[in-house]
């Protein structure tokens, strides 16, 4: 029998900015020190994007609508695609992520869905069907690829005791990822030329992920998220705290020299900032942690960047 694909390689981070504002975007992260490649706009029409691509094959798409929501007539098809999309009622910011996927051979959301049916846990999880999607770069090359998405709801009966953090709980694009497999070349998808994946401000990759959730839904996320990965539904605390849980990722990139494992930290919130993010935006991702030089916060508008020094951690 042949082995399942690799469920656990972290892809690209999802970052929103309002409508008609991706080049005011691209500036604010080029003042940062990073490097970002123009991409272009996608299948629909309805979105276009850039890329802060990084050596260890990861990357941050830095996405926005081409017009708002009024632009579109009532009751049109256009209106009707664009109220549709899974993220048109996201509020700036990180608002989605994705795994690496394959050309649907085997089906990664078969694979998952099997895991969740026989899960001993019983773990309430299911993903949708791979779907066709695309993007046409600013050069006119065409790319291509399938993704597939977990369904709302996963999870139905969890106990909401504290009401502030509910909000978000039936929307599960942003909670877990969705998968993103190439039909073209993922060489094409992903800048990786020296000058794309190089910055000034010497970021080298994706150090961690950190997800905010409620403390009631933790113990559910972390199950799902062992279900999507293929990862023993073990408990690990991040520095001791009961409130978190660490999963490792993998960065996507075949050169085993710059292969990293990146921490998938999903923990609860600490202080009113974090607690007034989960109420407003519900589970997802707060920060990233970016690896490099120094050890300093960067903020933009809408995100929180967190420096992590030192090349050599969490190496394969």
């Amino acid at each position: 029998m042949a082995q399942d694909p690799s469920t656990d390689i972290l892809d690209h981070i999802v970052h929103l900015s309002p409508p008609g504002s991706l080049q005011s975007t691209v500036e604010t992260w080029q003042k940062l020190g990073f490097n970002v490649t123009p991409g272009g706009t996608h299948a629909d029409g309805l979105t276009e994007n850039a890329l802060v691509a990084f050596k260890d094959g990861t990357y941050i798409e830095l996405i926005s609508f081409t017009h708002p929501l009024s632009d579109y007539p009532l009751n049109s098809p256009s209106r009707h695609a664009r109220e549709s999309h899974p993220w048109a009622k996201k509020e700036a910011g990180f608002i989605d992520f994705a795994f690496l996927g394959n050309d649907g051979d085997p089906s990664i959301a078969g694979i998952i869905n099997r895991r969740a049916a026989e899960s001993k846990e019983g773990v309430k999880l299911r993903y949708a069907n791979e779907l066709r999607g695309g993007r046409t770069r600013v050069d006119g090359e065409k790319l291509e690829w399938l993704i597939t998405a977990p369904e709302q709801d996963p999870v139905e009966e969890l106990v909401e005791e504290e009401p502030v953090f509910s909000k978000g709980a039936g929307d599960v694009r942003g909670r877990l990822p969705f998968f993103c497999g190439d039909l073209t070349p993922r060489r094409l998808r992903v800048p990786h030329e020296s000058g794309e994946i190089t910055h000034s401000n010497h970021a080298i990759g994706i150090d961690y992920v950190r997800l905010l959730t409620s403390r009631e839904d933790l113990p559910a996320l972390f199950d799902q998220f062992a279900i999507v990965t293929g990862s023993p539904s073990t408990t690990t605390n991040l520095d001791s705290n009961p409130d978190s849980r660490v999963l490792h990722l993998h960065s996507p990139t075949s050169d085993s020299s710059s292969q990293r494992v990146i921490e998938l930290r999903i923990s609860t919130p600490t202080g009113d900032g974090e607690i007034s993010w989960l109420q407003t935006r519900g589970a997802g991702i707060y920060e990233l942690g970016i690896r490099g030089e120094g050890s300093q916060e960067s903020f933009t508008p809408f995100v929180k960047l967190v420096w992590v020094d030192g090349i050599d951690i969490h190496e394969v």
